[in-house]
């Protein structure tokens, strides 16, 4: 299901007639017309072009959509971004979603004899998901420059939304998910109950990603809009209350160097093809 919209301006010349726009993390088109019908309105003076709506829903399709030129341009987070341009060869950052307290922790209960991630030797740690950027990737990246060996060294267990039920019970020493996942469950289980041993650094940011597919005329024309218009983007991204991950965000230019600790973290678990 395709919900399209009217853009009207200036990049007739340099894109398709028609933009498919895409974010990883909405599953349906509804979601994805609650969410961005602001930020169509903001885009209506700058590009000549129809947008539709193309669903995802996970990192998987969204490839796959940019393979086959279903799709044009993906909101995407770091880690799918990663995986993007390793397997779509060609496709082009246009800006980054640079969001506030987007990092991950190490979590303990408050009474655990743990204060380090060296003590996490010999343990049992729970983290997200399969590929979450800072439920996954980045604490195992954390680990690593500990000095871990993630395979010999400790037990991993992907657990998802029960994660932090299961250091609340003791069924894990320890948790490694994004810091924001803290608060929530301090107020389920009690401020009290647990205590961060490791942070680590911010994340690079959610970038807009361009398939290959795209001339570099549009792509250019379509960075150059996100530079000039990237606080008046955001706000239409907030506005309707769908995507409180960006309070306070602002909008950045892609530096590709800034991925490349996740792209070694994928490599060392196994979850890339690169060498």
């Amino acid at each position: 299901l395709l919900l399209t919209f009217l853009l009207a301006s200036s990049a007739h010349a340099a894109c398709p007639a028609t933009l498919r726009f895409a974010d990883t993390g909405l599953e349906g088109a509804e979601e994805l017309q609650r969410a961005y019908a602001e930020f169509v309105g903001v885009m209506q003076a700058r590009l000549d072009a129809r947008i539709e709506f193309f669903p995802v829903g996970n990192r998987t399709t969204a490839i796959n959509a940019l393979r086959f030129r279903q799709v044009d341009v993906v909101v995407a987070g770091p880690s799918e971004y990663v995986l993007m341009r390793e397997r779509v060869p060609g496709v082009q950052p246009i800006a980054a979603i640079q969001r506030p307290d987007y990092r991950a922790v190490f979590v303990v209960r408050a009474d655990s004899p743990i204060r380090s991630l060296d003590d996490l030797r010999g343990r049992h740690v729970a983290m997200k998901d399969h590929g979450s950027t800072t439920g996954h990737i980045l604490p195992s990246l954390m680990l690593r420059e500990a000095g871990l060996d993630l395979d010999r060294d400790l037990r991993v267990t992907l657990l998802g939304g029960a994660r932090m039920a299961a250091l609340a019970s003791g069924e894990v020493d320890a948790v490694g998910t994004g810091i924001r996942d803290l608060a929530p469950a301090q107020a389920q289980f009690g401020a009290e109950r647990f205590r961060v041993i490791a942070e680590g650094d911010d994340a690079p940011g959610d970038p807009f990603v361009a398939g290959a597919h795209l001339s570099a005329a549009c792509v250019a024309r379509l960075q150059s809009v996100f530079e000039a218009e990237g606080e008046a983007i955001l706000r239409a991204i907030l506005a309707p209350g769908q995507q409180d991950k960006y309070l306070d965000a602002r909008m950045v230019e892609v530096v590709d160097a800034d991925y490349e600790p996740l792209r070694q973290t994928y490599r060392a678990l196994g979850l890339s093809r690169g060498r």
